[in-house]
């Protein structure tokens, strides 16, 4: 039987391939983490997203908290199995009346997990309202064959490429708005985008991903993963750096150690796709 979630929830999320919401902090933590985020921030002099990607929680503890969080990984627990992995996590953060989007895409097309069966948890540190760009997913759509994409390179769009899956028929789209430390979850191909923010305050999304050990990493040798719940039942993940500090120097060089890793087999991928 599941821990936090209902047996109605994770058939949603079966049948779907997305789930909303999900409450993890209450509105008070939630505040404390927005303030923690624009803290950190402010020290970095630029937003978190442009140079914290792929393993953005490795330099701060306090992110790593939030991946290790009892509540929400109960959650995931109760959708992946007893046995957690966290792989990775980005921001994706929009300002107030900020214009950029992200195409309709899946995270497969991204990937090459072996089986395709990772799991994200987008974490809201404020309200993620339709107005403010919130995450509009495709349901059922991560049971299809993989969509086609075509390639339409636009500034605001945070899909460098361009990636856009076609023939998408955006009246089906199902908008997950969320209150401040609410998540939604989403599996791998589900087919998800969103819009500008027209808000009068930022979209902050810290997005999570998790998987059970016997999902790998097919591109590459040398990744790492953070063991969260339970035990590592196949070896396919080394353990990955602690912080000791915020913006931990040892942290940070591993994380873009895998970033540029993730990012030169991305640009594979997407230059076999542009080619055919």
């Amino acid at each position: 039987m599941p821990k936090a979630l209902t047996a109605e929830q994770v058939t949603q999320y079966n049948d779907n391939g997305f789930l909303f919401p999900v409450d993890v902090f209450t509105p008070e933590e939630a505040a404390a983490i927005y303030e923690k985020y624009a803290e950190t921030e402010r020290q970095a002099g630029e937003e978190l997203q442009k140079r914290f990607r792929v393993k953005s929680h490795l330099p701060f503890p306090w992110l790593c908290d939030i991946i290790r969080n009892e509540k929400l990984v109960d959650a995931v627990a109760d959708i992946i199995g007893p046995n957690v992995m966290c792989w990775g996590s980005s921001f994706f953060s929009k300002n107030a009346h900020d214009p950029r989007f992200i195409s309709w895409h899946t995270d497969t097309f991204y990937y090459s997990f072996d089986p395709a069966e990772t799991l994200s948890a987008w974490v809201s540190f404020n309200n993620s309202t339709k107005l403010a760009g919130c995450v509009q997913y495709f349901p059922g759509t991560h049971k299809l064959p993989p969509p086609v994409h075509e390639f339409k390179p636009e500034p605001n769009n945070f899909a460098g490429a361009g990636q856009t899956v076609v023939d998408v028929d955006e009246s089906k789209a199902v908008f997950a708005e969320l209150k401040a430390g609410q998540a939604v979850f989403h599996h791998e191909s589900v087919i998800h985008g969103s819009g500008p923010n027209h808000a009068d305050h930022p979209r902050v999304g810290f997005v999570i991903h998790y998987c059970a050990p016997h999902v790998r990493e097919t591109r590459f040798d040398g990744v790492t993963a953070m063991l969260v719940r339970g035990r590592d039942t196949h070896g396919y993940w080394k353990p990955e750096p602690t912080p000791k500090r915020d913006f931990d120097p040892d942290c940070i060089q591993h994380m873009l150690d895998i970033r540029a890793l993730f990012k030169a087999k991305q640009a594979e991928k997407l230059q076999n796709n542009i080619g055919t």
